[in-house]
């Protein structure tokens, strides 16, 4: 779990400088899938995509986490919604996802 909150400390960092140093650059783009726009505009909500692909490569169970971090800061999702991102991060942005890059 510290893992997690480490990730995502230095991701929303990043996310932060990135955004003064990119603005108006093109915005990442999440991969095909089913919940992808789920998931974009759930974690829009709060970050750009880029914390999300900073992040990629982690376990389902470190998404899992993660997923519970944004909800302790207000994320709000039914219990479905909440299954489907944590499905589609851990397909499409886990362990795997890492080694296609």
């Amino acid at each position: 779990m510290r893992r997690v909150h480490a990730l995502f400390g230095a991701a929303l960092f990043g996310a932060a400088v990135g955004a003064i140093s990119i603005q108006g650059a093109g915005a990442a783009e999440l991969p095909e899938g089913p919940s992808r726009a789920l998931v974009a505009s759930q974690c829009t909500g709060c970050h750009d995509l880029q914390m999300v692909f900073d992040a990629a490569g982690i376990s389902r169970e470190d998404w899992d986490g993660a997923i519970e971090e944004m909800t302790s800061y207000g994320l709000k999702l039914t219990p479905d919604e909440r299954a489907q991102i944590l499905d589609y991060l851990s397909t499409y942005l886990g362990p795997t996802a890492k080694a296609a890059k």
